[in-house]
């Protein structure tokens, strides 16, 4: 009686141990298609995004670049369903800012603001 009790008490701590495991290793929440990167133009330069997916193998082909955005403009760039984060490189004359998001479940809004004098801004403001 005193063994049974003893393996069936490991088998729930190894259970335990597995379980506890699994949740760690789990991957970060993708992105649904609907989730998005915007961008609000108000800066004194012309602006290029440029987007490095993060996922499962493969998703690099799905990185682009959006180009020569004037002032005065808004755009997005959606997450791929699959992506789990991204690298955007933001683009003006004489100078670039990455962002690092690696939360793709939900928006990220940004508004750009400066000159090339003064120096261009990007600042993260809510969606």
């Amino acid at each position: 009686m005193r063994s049974r009790r003893r393996s069936l008490a490991c088998g729930a701590a190894a259970l335990g141990l597995a379980l506890a495991g699994a949740a760690l290793s789990a991957p970060s929440a993708a992105a649904a298609s609907d989730n998005y990167i915007a961008f609000e133009h108000n800066a004194g330069s012309l602006i290029d995004t440029c987007y490095e997916w993060k996922g499962s193998a493969g998703i690099e082909s799905k990185n682009y670049c959006q180009h020569d955005r004037p002032i005065g403009t808004s755009w997005k760039g959606y997450f791929p369903a699959e992506a789990t984060g991204v690298t955007v490189t933001v683009y003006w004359t004489g100078g670039s800012k990455p962002l690092y998001i690696n939360e793709a479940d939900k928006n990220h809004c940004y508004k750009l603001e400066g000159t090339l004098v003064s120096g261009i801004h990007v600042l993260d403001v809510a969606c």
